[in-house]
């Protein structure tokens, strides 16, 4: 397995938790390498991580920045080394025909293998639906009945999109900038790639969507134009293979933060203690007045009805016409 991990310094804490899980719950990988690339992380993190890895039998290989992608404009939520998910293609060996990326706000529950190994003939990459409405996808151009992924989980075909020159074709899409929305890199990706991305089911990428509300529930919050069956969101909540603790603007999510309620939040923070940094305090972050609103009308009203309220936000005043307002445009 050849495994990919981006994040800047800050970010190399949490990432350390990850990669914990995937080398405990992939033991059994013949070859498990780790191609992480940085944006100014620190030696003594490059040692912790290395460290971490060694335990295990197995490498990390690190990989700076390039220069070109740190002076990309139009990032407003993320940090320039995510651009690197575009370009693994150009930034790892030829020799590396496929790549597993994990961000560093997951947990691996399971193993890999069967999603390692599946079929992308004809596909530049394999990810999951990230349930988006019909607005969303047409701010950024895509067909109502285009899959939207989401790019926190993300099998890559590197030899094909080195075949098809997906370098260039995604430095076009960047640089004519009408493609970055809210997701950014992950918005471009999709614009860039429609209809080349091989859907996978929720539980290799188990997003906090998918905790927030049952079936019938998460349908009205999404509005989802695309979507998973409910037997697909049954198995990913009570059997992920990877945990993906995502931003969220009704409750707290990140585990290595004060006051998370996502349900694995306990399991992430057993995994925490088995590595250097169990003593290291959680961070502090205070959530804003929109966010504390939403969170008070999940917590104290039916929940048909925070659902619906949130789902009109969400799925279509904001990609039509608010984040105008939210995104200052």
């Amino acid at each position: 397995m050849n495994i990919v991990m981006a994040t800047s310094n800050l970010y190399s804490h949490p990432a350390l938790i990850t990669i914990r899980s995937l080398l405990t719950n992939n033991a059994d990988a013949d070859e498990l390498t780790i191609h992480y690339i940085e944006n100014g992380i620190s030696e003594d993190n490059k040692k912790m991580l290395s460290e971490l890895a060694e335990s295990f039998g197995r490498r990390i290989i690190f990989y700076p920045l390039p220069e070109g992608l740190k002076g990309i404009k139009g990032l407003s939520r993320t940090d320039p080394v995510v651009y690197s998910y575009c370009f693994l293609q150009e930034i790892l060996p030829d020799t590396v025909d496929r790549a597993l990326l994990l961000e560093g706000d997951c947990i691996v529950a399971g193993s890999l293998k069967e999603f390692y190994s599946i079929d992308l003939t004809g596909f530049c990459l394999a990810a999951s639906d990230d349930c988006q409405s019909k607005w969303y996808k047409r701010k950024l151009g895509l067909k109502d009945d285009s899959v939207y992924h989401n790019s926190g989980m993300m099998l890559f075909n590197l030899d094909e999109l080195r075949r098809i020159g997906f370098g260039d074709r995604i430095r076009a899409v960047i640089e004519e900038g009408k493609s970055k929305f809210f997701y950014e890199v992950q918005d471009e990706l999709n614009v860039a790639l429609e209809g080349k991305i091989k859907t996978i089911p929720p539980r290799f990428n188990c997003t906090t969507a998918l905790f927030l509300f049952d079936y019938k529930n998460m349908l009205l919050y999404r509005r989802p134009s695309t979507v998973y069956s409910e037997e697909e969101f049954l198995t990913a909540r009570e059997h992920p293979v990877v945990i993906h603790f995502t931003k969220n603007q009704i409750i707290q999510a990140r585990p290595w933060i004060k006051d998370c309620v996502h349900p694995y939040n306990d399991l992430y923070l057993r995994i925490k203690a088995d590595t250097v940094l169990k003593d290291e305090p959680l961070w502090e972050h205070g959530r804003g007045k929109i966010n504390r609103l939403a969170y008070l009308m999940y917590s104290r009203m039916p929940k048909a009805f925070t659902a619906w309220g949130l789902g009109i936000v969400h799925a279509f005043l904001y990609p039509v016409f608010l984040y105008r307002i939210m995104m200052k445009k």
